[in-house]
């Protein structure tokens, strides 16, 4: 219960035993109120109520700083993160950025790999060649507009013929862009697609095929030309060995042949006679090569060409 006379506030509450000066009954207050309101000016004033302290008398000044909101105390602030640090422990390349496109970290690879160009403060659009630098800003800016990832294959500025894989995610009202080099896989897609076109023209050609030989003497992913010139199914080439593929009396010169071919060296060719699944055997002149990998030798590579 609150109740105000003046510049005098009366509060309803409960307190520990106060000093006598400080304590009056109601009846008192009322007959003598102008004492006691010069006494409540300089010290709370405890009002009896059946012989209880019940309530008090104070001053407005005195009201206020009870009342008045206490803020508590900020808790101490978390130590920022350092980017630079988390990017670092990536394999990736990894460069930050604001909603500006300005770097603001990158990662231990990406400087290796960029250099001064993932410098802080500089623009995130020169990590690709001029040609490149909208296609790469565009991406960004649908990320930021968005917040959905986006992805991009662009040239390197920095290493002539590599191409890099792009991956750009939204990052606090920013950006991260994670880099790969995509070199390896797109010449691993390019082999392939050569391979296969090869493959084509061999069996438009007719007579020709090629074939991959493993260590174990087993034809790797038989060609659809081999499968013709045999009379075979694929899958049926995957489970003979190469060499049974010859008439019996020229497996033993060609099995030496593949393992000259497998020891690094080229041996010369071979004229074969072709067995075909229900007709007559075929001759051939069978070329081999060793496949490497590197400094590796993983097999042979066999072209059959008959006549």
């Amino acid at each position: 219960m609150t109740q105000v006379r003046g510049s005098i506030i009366l509060l309803g509450m409960m307190s520990p035993a106060p000093r006598p000066e400080q304590i009056v009954t109601s009846s008192d207050l009322v007959r003598h109120f102008g004492l006691w309101q010069e006494r409540a000016a300089r010290a709370p004033l405890y009002i009896l109520h059946r012989g209880r302290p019940r309530f008090v008398l104070t001053s407005i000044e005195t009201m206020d700083a009870l009342c008045a909101t206490h803020t508590p105390p900020l808790p101490p602030r978390a130590a920022g993160v350092d980017a630079t640090a988390l990017l670092d422990g990536m394999r990736d390349l990894a460069v930050m950025a604001d909603q500006d496109g300005i770097i603001t970290a990158s990662s231990r690879t990406a400087r290796a790999h960029f250099g001064a160009t993932v410098a802080a403060g500089a623009a995130i659009d020169m990590i690709a060649p001029p040609s490149t630098r909208a296609f790469l800003t565009d991406a960004i800016r649908r990320v930021l507009a968005s917040g959905i990832g986006d992805s991009l294959d662009i040239p390197s500025a920095t290493r002539a013929g590599r191409v890099l894989s792009l991956a750009i995610e939204p990052a606090g009202s920013g950006v991260v862009l994670f880099a790969q080099d995509g070199t390896p896989e797109r010449e691993a897609a390019q082999a392939l697609a050569g391979a296969q076109a090869l493959d084509a023209a061999l069996l438009a050609a007719t007579g020709l095929a090629c074939v991959t030989i493993n260590p174990r003497g087993y034809a790797v992913d038989p060609s659809a030309t081999l499968a013709a010139m045999t009379g075979l199914t694929r899958d049926a080439l995957t489970m003979i060995r190469f060499v049974a593929l010859a008439e019996i009396g020229a497996r033993v010169a060609l099995g030496a042949a593949i393992e000259q071919a497998m020891a690094g060296k080229t041996p010369a060719p071979l004229h074969v006679g072709l067995l075909v699944n229900r007709a007559d055997p075929v001759t051939v002149r069978i070329g081999l090569a060793p496949l490497r990998i590197g400094t590796a030798i993983t097999g042979v590579t066999a072209v059959l060409v008959a006549g």
